[in-house]
């Protein structure tokens, strides 16, 4: 009978030992599938941040332009983070959008016409994606308003010291071949 409670207590310290070592082994398997899940859960923002970054390069978002064009209207000079999220805002996609177009086109000589020195260099900066130049630049070539007073903006510019001459120049045969239209 001795024998037997000696079997048996053996057999219990066995048994609670294996289930200790079951229980870390789960617990390494846990914090393996936490690193997992982690991972896989950055991959998925990252997937939607890409998604949410595509769709506002498609989107003809409005509220940017009328942001910039309020501060015009109270007569506030643009800053340089005002200069950046215009130019950032730029939509190549959306020329056939004629509301957001013809917005566009108006505050693209707006820009111009209040800080030409820093129209160009940031004009300059996202000049990288030639879609974005060239579509300032075709702007420029045809604005919308007749009341822009293009013979004005050139002359400021050609007044305007300048870190890029390239640009600057680019800028100026646009506003000169609008001229040319009148």
């Amino acid at each position: 009978m001795r024998n037997a409670i000696t079997l048996i207590f053996s057999l219990l310290l066995f048994l609670s030992c294996k289930q200790k070592q079951t229980e870390y082994v789960n617990a390494e398997n846990n914090t393996e599938i936490s690193e997992i899940v982690e991972s896989e859960t950055e991959k998925i923002t990252e997937t939607i941040v890409e998604k949410v970054v595509a769709e506002k390069k498609t989107n003809c978002d409005l509220r940017t332009l009328v942001e910039i064009n309020s501060l015009f209207e109270k007569g506030t000079e643009l800053n340089d983070q005002n200069f950046a999220v215009f130019f950032a805002n730029m939509n190549p996609n959306c020329s056939n959008n004629a509301e957001y177009s013809e917005f566009n086109n108006e505050l693209i000589f707006k820009t111009l016409e209040s800080n030409p020195k820093k129209f160009v260099a940031f004009l300059s900066r996202v000049s990288k994606k030639k879609e974005i130049l060239e579509f300032v630049l075709t702007h420029l070539r045809n604005p919308i308003n007749d009341g822009i007073e293009l013979k004005a903006i050139n002359e400021r510019l050609d007044k305007t010291e300048t870190e890029d001459a390239k640009t600057k120049e680019l800028v100026s045969e646009s506003i000169k071949k609008a001229i040319e239209k009148e």
